[in-house]
């Protein structure tokens, strides 16, 4: 971890994406202030002895787990994803949804073991690989597993994919794609994460 003032909190929201807007709006609402000049991912909170830091939603517990940044907001899905030590605070309510094996609705897949030993693409390989090996142990197959970081639901219309993993919020988008739910790997919200040594009292000041 760099040498910084100890009294000065990091703290690490996601940049963009599905959480950017929701982590944005509980700050203002809790008071934080900032201004955030365009193109910069480093803001100066007005009033508190906190820096904005705003990063790749699967970037945050990395950060947060090697000391960089004090304390950070993402996804539950990302922080079991990359699996770093760090320690949870809360779970915040907002963005919630959920990791789903989907399949298409014609094939009438109605049980994950069904899928074991297909391919199957998604953007958490980690998460899905934890799901289907005991389905794969029991049948004797190895299921193929691809990672894509995006447009996870056209897989399968593609070709590319018997079935895949993918976050379900509205289920507009895995229904427009003709897939449909057959088994959940993850229930997900908002989590705040803290660095395991980093002292709670700290928060309390801010």
């Amino acid at each position: 971890m760099s040498n910084r003032n100890s009294d000065h909190c990091l703290f690490a929201v996601p940049k963009k994406g599905r959480l950017y807007e929701k982590v944005t709006d509980m700050l203002k609402g809790a008071g934080v202030e900032y201004h955030r000049e365009a193109r910069l991912d480093v803001a100066i909170c007005k009033d508190l002895p906190m820096t904005m830091v705003f990063l790749p939603a699967s970037d945050i517990p990395k950060y947060v787990a090697e000391g960089n940044v004090d304390i950070g907001v993402t996804g539950i899905d990302i922080v079991e994803e990359v699996g770093l030590d760090v320690e949870r605070v809360m779970d915040l309510g907002f963005g919630k949804c959920r990791l789903c094996v989907q399949a298409p609705v014609a094939n009438q897949i109605k049980d994950a073991k069904e899928l074991a030993g297909s391919r199957i693409v998604t953007s958490f390989p980690e998460l899905t690989k934890k799901f289907f090996d005991p389905l794969d142990a029991e049948k004797g197959v190895k299921t193929s597993i691809r990672f894509v970081s995006g447009s996870v639901e056209a897989a399968c219309g593609l070709g590319l994919a018997d079935a895949v993993v993918d976050l379900v919020e509205t289920g507009t988008t895995m229904k427009a794609a003709g897939l449909e739910i057959v088994s959940t790997v993850l229930e997900t919200e908002v989590r705040f994460l803290i660095i395991q040594y980093f002292c709670f009292y700290r928060i309390y000041l801010i």
